[in-house]
C-alpha cells in the first residue's frame, strides 16, 4: 500500500514532466493530453508522459537546451517568413487589383472560358527568370520533405516544409479562372462550301506544288481548318480563318497555274482574288497580334513568303518579327516545349520555326541587319524529312537551306556587325576562309541530292541547277567583307573573281527557265534570282568602270538581257531589271570613251584600291540624254558607289534608298 501512495514529492515531479517537450521547448501552455492538441494539429508525435528522467538517459544540461532552441526559433522565423510571403504569392491572382481593364486603345475582349483547343500555353521562360528559380525552390522543398519523412529532419521542420511545398505548389497550378481571349470573327461570307469540297479532296489526292515545295507535309490540316470553320462547334479564332484563306489563296493558285479539269465549273480566278483579300485583313487585324497560337504563327510564315514574292521587304521584316515574338512566347525555339508532343505536331512546330529561321537569316544579311533568331539561344530539332520518296527530296533540299541560311547568319554576325567590324584582321580573315568553305560544303550536299524521284521533279531540277548561282553570289558577300574601313582596299581579286562566276551561272540558270511558262519563271525570279542580294552585278560594275574592261561589259549587258526576258514576272525583277540596266547603260559610256572611275585603281594583283581619301565619282564625259530616266542619274549612281564601296552598305539596303526607291516602279 505504502509504494501506491503518492507523495507531495512524487506528485509535483509527475506534474512538472507532463508538458510535453514540443510545448516546452516551443514554450507555449500545454494541454497535457496525450498527444495534446499543438502536436496534434501540427501533425506530429507528441512525447507527453513520461517518468523523471531515468540514469540511463541524463537530462541534458540548461547550456545545451538554450543553444538548441535558440537555434531552432531561428530556423522557425525563417520559415514562418517564407511562408507568409508565398502565401501573398497564391493569394494574388485572386486579388481584385490583379484584374486587368481593357486597355483604352484597345477594344475589348470578350470573356469565355477556354475550351481545350485553344487553351493558351504559359508564355516559355528561361532559367534565369523567377518562374524558374521558384520551381528549383518546389523541387529543393519536395526533396527536403522527403528527407524527412525519411527520418532525417524533426518532425517540425518536416512540418514546415510541407507547407512551404504546399505552398509553391499552388502557386504554379494553373487556375481555371476565365481570361480574355480574342474576340471570335465575325460570319463573313465564306467560299462556296462545293469548292473548299474539291480543293480538299484534290490536295489530298495530289497536293499542289506550294505544300510540296515549302515541305508542309500535314496535307490533312486544310481538311481540318475547313471542318472547324464550315461546321464550328467552337468560336472560330483569327488564326484559324487567315491561316484557312492563305493557305487557299497558294493552293488555288497553283491550281489555277496546272490548269486542272477537275475546277472548271469554278470561278478560281475570284476565289483566288476572295482568299488574297481576307488574308490580307487576318494577318493586318488587331487579333492576330494576341494570344500566341501555333496557326497565327503558320499564318504568318505564309504572309511572310507572299511578301517576298511581291518585292515587299519592309512588310516581310514586319511579319518576321511579330512571328518571331510567337515562337518566343510558345517556346518553339527550345526542343524541351516539345517533348510531350504528338509527332505530327511536334513536326509542324519545327516547320513553321525552322522555315522562318530560314527567311530571317537570308533577309537579315541582305539588307544588313542582325536577324531576330540568334542561333547561340536554339536547340529546337530540325523536322523529320518524309519517307514518301515524292516528298524526301523537297524536305532534304529545304532542310539543307536551314543550313546554308545558318551560314548567311553567321556572315552577318562575323563579318558585317558592329561586333565584327572590331575584330583583329587576322581573326577577320580566319573567319572568312572558315565560312566560305562552310559554304561551298553546302552546296556540295545539295548537289547530291536525288530529284529524279521527287513531285514537281523539273522545278526540283532547277532548284539544283541554280545551286552555284546562290553560293556564288553568297561568297561575293563573304569576300567582300575582306575590306575594311580603314584599309585601302576596295574590293579584292577574290570578290571580283566569285562575282563573275556567280554572274555566269545566272546565265546558265535563265537558259532553263526561259522558254517556260510564267508562273516557272516566277518559281526562279522569287526563289533564285532574289534570293542573294544580287552584290555580283554591282562588283562586276565596279571593276568595268575602274578598269575600263570590255569582258566585265559584256558579261554586264548579257546579265541585263536575261533579266529583261522575266522583267514582268514580278516587282522585285522589274525593279531589279531596271536598276542593272541603268547601271549596265553607264559602264557602256565609260568604257567606250576609255573614261575610269575616279577614286579608285587597280593593284597588280587585280584588287582595286582606293587612292585616297576623296571620294568616288564618275568621269566628267558627255552623257547622252537619253540614258538615264527621270528617276536616276549619274549624281545617283556616284552616291551609290560612294556608299556601297565608302561604307560598306549591303546592296539591297541600297537598292531601296530614298534615291532608288521609285527607280522602276
Amino acid at each position: 500500500m505504502t509504494g501506491r501512495v503518492s507523495t507531495p514529492s512524487t506528485a509535483r515531479s509527475s506534474f512538472r514532466v507532463r508538458a510535453c517537450d514540443n510545448c516546452r521547448l516551443r514554450k507555449i501552455k500545454c494541454d497535457k493530453q496525450s498527444p495534446c492538441s499543438s502536436c496534434n494539429a501540427l501533425g506530429i508525435s507528441c512525447s507527453a508522459g513520461g517518468g523523471a528522467s531515468s540514469p540511463a538517459t541524463p537530462r541534458p544540461t540548461q547550456p545545451q537546451n538554450d543553444e538548441y532552441e535558440q537555434r531552432f526559433h531561428a530556423i522557425q522565423e525563417q520559415l514562418n517568413s517564407i511562408q507568409q510571403t508565398l502565401l501573398q504569392f497564391s493569394r494574388a491572382p485572386s486579388s481584385p487589383a490583379r484584374v486587368l481593364a481593357p486597355s483604352p486603345a484597345a477594344p475589348a475582349l470578350a470573356i469565355s472560358s477556354p475550351t481545350p483547343a485553344r487553351q493558351t500555353i504559359p508564355a516559355f521562360e528561361g532559367q534565369s527568370s523567377f518562374h524558374h528559380e521558384t520551381l528549383v525552390a518546389r523541387d529543393a522543398a519536395l526533396s527536403a520533405v522527403g528527407a524527412a519523412r525519411s527520418g532525417e529532419l524533426n518532425d517540425q521542420v518536416s512540418s514546415a516544409l510541407s507547407s512551404l511545398k504546399n505552398s509553391l505548389d499552388s502557386h504554379h497550378t494553373p487556375v481555371a479562372t476565365p481570361r480574355p481571349i480574342e474576340e471570335p470573327v465575325s460570319k463573313e461570307p465564306l467560299l462556296p462550301a462545293d469548292l473548299v469540297v474539291a480543293v480538299v479532296r484534290k490536295v489530298k489526292a495530289h497536293p499542289p506544288f506550294f505544300l510540296v515545295s515549302q515541305s508542309w507535309k500535314d496535307t490533312r490540316q486544310l481538311e481540318s481548318l475547313c471542318q472547324s470553320i464550315y461546321f464550328p462547334l467552337e468560336p472560330v479564332s483569327t488564326g484559324s480563318m487567315t491561316l484557312l484563306h492563305g493557305l487557299l489563296y497558294f493552293v488555288i493558285r497553283d491550281y489555277i497555274h496546272e490548269g486542272d479539269p477537275d475546277f472548271a465549273r469554278f470561278d478560281l480566278s475570284s476565289s483566288k482574288t476572295f482568299c488574297e483579300r481576307n488574308f490580307s485583313a487576318g494577318l493586318n487585324s488587331y487579333q492576330m497580334m494576341v494570344d500566341p497560337t501555333l496557326e497565327k504563327v503558320q499564318a504568318l510564315l505564309i504572309g511572310v513568303l507572299k511578301a517576298q514574292e511581291e518585292f515587299d521587304i519592309q512588310r516581310c521584316w514586319t511579319y518576321l518579327s511579330l512571328a518571331f515574338n510567337m515562337c518566343q512566347t510558345m517556346g518553339l525555339h527550345r526542343n524541351a516545349t516539345s517533348l510531350f508532343d504528338s509527332p505530327t505536331l511536334a513536326d509542324s512546330k519545327c516547320h513553321a520555326f525552322w522555315s522562318l529561321y530560314t527567311i530571317d537569316k537570308n533577309i537579315s544579311l541582305n539588307i544588313g541587319v542582325t536577324s531576330h533568331f540568334q542561333d547561340h539561344d536554339i536547340d529546337a530539332e530540325l523536322y523529320t524529312p518524309s519517307t514518301d520518296h515524292k516528298q524526301r527530296s523537297w524536305d532534304l533540299i529545304n532542310l539543307i537551306t536551314v543550313e546554308f541560311a545558318a551560314i548567311q547568319g553567321k556572315v552577318y554576325d562575323q563579318l558585317y556587325s558592329i561586333g565584327a567590324s572590331r575584330a583583329p584582321e587576322e581573326e577577320r580573315l580566319s573567319r572568312i576562309r572558315a565560312l566560305s568553305m562552310d559554304l561551298m560544303t553546302v552546296r556540295n550536299k545539295l548537289l547530291e541530292i536525288d530529284v529524279s524521284k521527287g513531285l514537281y521533279a523539273d522545278s526540283l531540277h532547277g532548284m539544283t541547277a541554280c545551286a552555284d548561282f546562290i553560293a556564288y553570289s553568297v561568297l561575293t558577300v563573304i569576300y567582300r567583307a575582306q575590306t575594311r574601313a580603314r584599309d585601302a582596299m576596295a574590293v579584292s581579286s577574290q570578290c571580283y573573281e566569285a562575282a563573275t562566276m556567280a554572274l555566269h551561272s545566272h546565265l546558265r540558270c535563265i537558259t532553263y527557265f526561259r522558254d517556260r511558262q510564267a508562273h516557272k519563271q516566277a518559281e526562279y525570279v522569287n526563289s533564285i534570282l532574289l534570293y542573294p542580294s544580287f552584290t555580283p552585278f554591282v562588283i562586276v560594275f565596279t571593276h568595268a568602270i575602274t578598269t575600263a574592261s570590255v569582258s566585265d561589259l559584256a558579261l554586264l549587258q548579257e546579265t541585263v538581257r536575261s533579266l529583261e526576258l522575266i522583267k514582268n514576272v514580278s516587282r522585285g525583277s522589274i525593279h531589279l531589271y531596271t536598276i542593272c540596266e541603268a547601271f549596265a547603260k553607264t559602264a557602256q559610256v565609260l568604257v567606250d570613251s576609255r573614261q575610269t572611275l575616279t577614286g579608285l585603281a587597280q593593284h597588280q594583283d587585280g584588287s582595286l584600291i582606293a587612292e585616297g581619301p576623296t571620294s568616288i565619282a564618275l568621269p566628267d564625259v558627255i552623257w547622252p540624254e537619253d540614258l538615264f530616266d527621270t528617276h536616276v542619274d549619274q549624281e545617283d549612281i556616284s552616291m551609290f558607289l560612294n556608299d556601297f564601296i565608302g561604307t560598306n552598305r549591303s546592296v539591297m539596303d541600297i537598292l531601296n534608298s530614298d534615291y532608288m526607291t521609285d527607280y522602276g516602279n
